[in-house]
């Protein structure tokens, strides 16, 4: 049971609910920013709709029941159409259109009441309401022309004599009095809108009145404030400046006698330094007459008296030092303090180095010197240490300068000096670059354990000599070998290092050491080969039965026979012995019988779609195949048999290589070699087509990798698989073909093998092209090529010759930039290698300065670099890597002419 009073707790909650939800459906669609007047007429909008929602739904239930269904429909209707508008209004805010839309929705309806007389032929009642519905919600000008608009067809009805059903009739004193009463309140509600518009815009103006003076009034009383505040600070501060000046002058007062007291103590303080002082003190005027000088002045010159000229005092001459002044003038000429050396004449007429200081002593009442004092030091001895220290230094300049040996010195582990055959050894322009930079920057990081621990026990060595690489400018390695000694420079410690250039000699030992276990690797496999060869005939002779015999005897056994079985397992072991001696033979034959143009990527998709790889990919399901293959693989001159089984072994390695599975990588790309590559083979320059087969594996060990091409040699289990002779194998067919082998393995990572085939430019077929190369024809351009390298400035011409240009060649980035100072060129193709002179681009930098708008393109073997993109950023076209194939050279070409200057 409820308490009396929570029960009306509850009433006052219910009642301030209701409150809360009557005032958010009355203001719904009110927004920030709004006149009070059009919140006005939103909130009658509300109320009347809702009002009307209400009337609408109460009368149209009235109609149903009444037998007049249409009129319930139709204010059933406007009900909903009133409620959307409500609706539309909060969601969107455009109140214009809710009110004209609801105005329409109500004369609609009123129209139909008029015309059709309602219930009882009294519905027109509600047509009185209009004026004030349409003045009150759209304001009392549109509220007028809607109602006139609302008047002219009930007039006109009024006007049709007899209308038929469902139309109603009135009669004509009905019609007299219906239009006057309806003028008469449609001009109540304008006058009255209208009334209050004006009186609302009079007290939104007297509003606006108010607000500006108020404003104006706190602006007033906000500067009053700053003011009173500004006034306060002043005169605090003022008091507390009168304090402190209070303060400061009696602490100056009281420091005054301080100073006084102090300056008596320096005066005595000075006197006796200026006594006691070691060097000689002369006070001159402006006449150059001396005014004072120290007893140390009086022993060493015979004329040190006062009132005596400088110049006869301390030179013994009787003219000034004009026209060359002495630091003593050229003080009182500036005012600032100049020293130099100078020799005088001393009191027994000898000529003495000293060093002279001269300073301001004295100034006039304009700030001008009037005193100079000049303080004398005897330097003499410290003169003939210095000659012969300068003599010393420059023979050790001489000596160190002029040195064939590389030279350095070093204090604290700093570069202090080098000489010119250290910059040439570390190809460095100056000692600029070299000057300040610690040692060990210079040395190979493998290296630089060597000099710390000889830092650490220096200088106790069994050898001053020892051997490390240091590091070129261009980071190349050279071999040196490094002789330290301690010297005295300057009067500090520091280290003297002897380098010498050993790195020929070390290349000589490797390159000879290298050649030694290549002639070595050579005879064993030539001997291996050779008995390779004599096994695999006599084996021949004995497998020809072991094959040939057992497919004889099943031709003639039934297929039930059980002796099938045994036949054909005898049969599988010879064709896999067969299969073992053809390796054997083509071992020992070193030689491919048939060499012809073949293209690599063929030879490999076509193994890859071969009976053998499906058997390998059974054996091993845990493998994946990824293949990368150049789409413009030049061809190599070779056999597809021996180069498939290449392909063939590797593979078959790569997959044993990986019992828990993994991925093996088909790799295929053009590569023009520019400088020796030194791997596992040593790769010439040239142009190649590189094979690489790479695996995810467990690695070969280092002590391996030497061994793994010798016939037999397998870490494999013998009899389960493989028969050691598959990398032999590969190697033979590499050799065959002119090609080089090199191998990167990291034990638990995997391995590659890189295989280097020559290209071969003759077998270039039309029916390859995979472009219509009239579109990239020649349009009567001179193009000139410029390559340090012979065969590949001929072979860029030839081919731009065959496309229908002009070509004209040169050997060097200096003559091209003197060949287009003289002519001009459409295009140039600029090799950005060109070895000696100056590269790619610096030469397309000093063809620019000529001739700007120069269009170029830049080729190398390398990889695209950042001096090929610096290239670019100065204009030249787009980068074309080596070798070069008829397809690319005239795509790029084409491209770049056509290109807007």
């Amino acid at each position: 049971m409820i308490p009396p009073g929570g029960r009306n707790e509850a009433m006052t909650l219910s009642v301030q609910e209701l409150k809360r939800i009557s005032f958010d459906l009355v203001s719904g669609g009110i927004r920030e920013n709004l006149s009070r007047d059009i919140a006005r007429k939103i909130l009658v909008f509300n109320a009347f709709a809702l009002i009307g929602i209400l009337n609408l739904v109460l009368l149209g239930t009235l109609a149903y029941f009444q037998k007049n269904p249409w009129l319930a429909g139709l204010d059933y209707c406007a009900a909903l159409i009133l409620a959307f508008l409500i609706f539309y209004l909060r969601r969107t805010k455009n109140y214009m259109a809710a009110f004209y839309g609801s105005v329409v929705v109500v004369g609609i309806l009123y129209y139909y009441l008029l015309f059709t007389g309602g219930v009882n032929n009294t519905a027109h009642v509600w047509y009185f309401t209009y004026p004030l519905i349409a003045s009150f919600i759209l304001g009392s000008r549109p509220g007028l022309a809607a109602t006139l608009v609302m008047l002219v067809p009930a007039v006109l009805f009024f006007m049709w004599e007899n209308p038929p059903s469902p139309f109603t009739t009135y009669s004509l004193d009905f019609k007299l009095r219906f239009l006057p009463s309806f003028l008469v309140i449609t001009a109540f509600a304008y006058f009255f809108e209208r009334t209050r518009e004006k009186a609302t815009m009079q007290l939104e103006g007297v509003n606006a009145e108010l607000k500006s003076t108020v404003s104006a009034l706190r602006e007033t009383e906000e500067k009053l404030r700053k003011a009173g505040e500004e006034l306060e600070a002043r005169v605090e501060e003022r008091t507390a400046q009168l304090y402190s000046a209070n303060l400061q002058l009696a602490g100056e007062m009281e420091e005054r006698k301080r100073s006084e007291e102090a300056l008596r103590e320096s005066e005595g303080k000075l006197n006796a330094i200026l006594r006691s002082v070691g060097d000689s003190m002369v006070m001159i005027d402006r006449d150059l007459n001396v005014v004072w000088c120290n007893d140390k002045a009086r022993d060493a010159f015979s004329s040190a008296r006062v009132g005596s000229k400088c110049h006869e005092m301390l030179c013994g001459r009787h003219w000034p030092c004009e026209p060359y002044p002495c630091y003593a003038i050229q003080t009182f000429r500036d005012g600032n303090i100049h020293s130099s050396d100078a020799t005088l004449t001393n009191r027994n007429g000898q000529d003495v180095s000293f060093h002279c200081v001269a300073n301001v002593a004295l100034r006039d009442a304009d700030g001008l010197p009037s005193a100079v004092l000049t303080i004398l030091r005897d330097i003499t001895d410290r003169k003939r240490a210095e000659n012969a220290l300068m003599e010393s230094e420059r023979k050790y300049r001489t000596l160190f300068e002029d040195s064939l040996e590389a030279m350095s010195v070093s204090r604290a582990g700093r570069m202090i000096d080098v000489n010119p055959a250290w910059l040439a050894l570390h190809g460095y322009g100056n000692k600029a670059e070299i000057l300040g930079r610690d040692v060990m920057e210079f040395i190979h990081p493998e290296d630089r354990y060597i000099l710390a621990e000889r830092r650490e026990s220096w200088p106790n060595h069994d050898l001053r000599a020892y051997q490390i690489r240091d590091i070129r400018r261009d980071g190349d390695i050279v071999d040196i070998e490094v002789c330290a000694s301690r010297i005295a420079l300057a009067g500090q410690e520091a280290i003297l290092t002897t380098l010498r250039d050993v790195t020929e000699k070390k290349r000589s030992e490797r390159e000879r050491k290298a050649l030694e276990e290549r002639l070595a690797r050579s005879e064993k496999m030539e001997a291996l080969g050779t008995l390779a060869g004599g096994v695999a005939h006599d084996l021949n002779n004995i497998l020809g039965g072991m094959v040939g015999y057992p497919d004889l005897l099943l031709m003639e056994l039934p297929e039930d026979s059980p002796l099938r079985r045994g036949i054909i397992t005898i049969k599988h072991s010879g064709e896999k012995a067969a299969a073992i001696v053809q390796d054997l033979l083509t071992l020992a034959r070193r030689g491919v019988p048939v060499m012809e143009p073949v293209g690599l990527n063929r030879i490999i998709t076509d193994y890859l779609r071969s009976p053998e790889f499906q058997r390998l990919r059974s054996f091993h399901p845990g493998i994946r195949i990824e293949t990368d293959l150049a789409a413009e693989l030049l061809p190599i001159q070779g056999s597809s048999v021996h180069l498939s089984k290449v392909v063939m072994n590797l593979v078959s390695n790569a997959a044993e290589a990986m019992p828990c599975g993994g991925s093996i990588r088909i790799e295929t790309s053009n590569q023009y070699v520019d400088t020796t590559i030194r791997g596992y083979d040593q790769v010439s320059e040239g142009e190649y087509i590189v094979l690489k087969i790479s695996d995810t594996g467990v690695g070969i060990a280092q002590k391996d990798i030497k061994k793994i091409f010798e016939p037999f040699y397998t870490k494999k289990i013998m009899g389960r698989s493989g028969t050691g002779l598959g990398m032999a194998v590969v190697w033979g067919t590499v050799k065959d073909h002119k090609g080089y082998i090199d191998i990167d393995s990291v034990e638990g990572r995997g391995s590659s093998f890189i295989l280097y085939f020559p290209v071969s430019r003759a077998a270039v077929k039309p029916e390859d092209r995979t472009i219509p190369i009239e579109d990239y024809l020649a349009k009567g351009e001179t193009i000139l090529v410029v390559d340090d390298v012979a065969e590949q400035r001929e072979l860029a011409s030839a081919m731009l010759r065959k496309l229908g240009y002009a070509t004209e060649t040169l050997a060097s980035g200096e003559e091209a930039v003197e060949y287009l100072k003289q002519k001009p060129a459409n295009l140039v193709i600029l090799d950005m290698i060109m070895d000696p002179g100056i590269d790619g681009l610096e030469t397309y930098r000093k063809i620019r300065e000529h001739r700007p708008g120069q269009k170029a393109i830049i080729v190398s073997g390398f990889a695209e670099t950042d001096r090929v993109k610096e290239a670019q950023k100065l204009g030249a076209g787009q980068y074309l890597k080596k070798p070069y194939t008829l397809e690319k050279i005239a795509m790029a070409v084409r491209r770049e002419l056509d290109k807007a200057a």
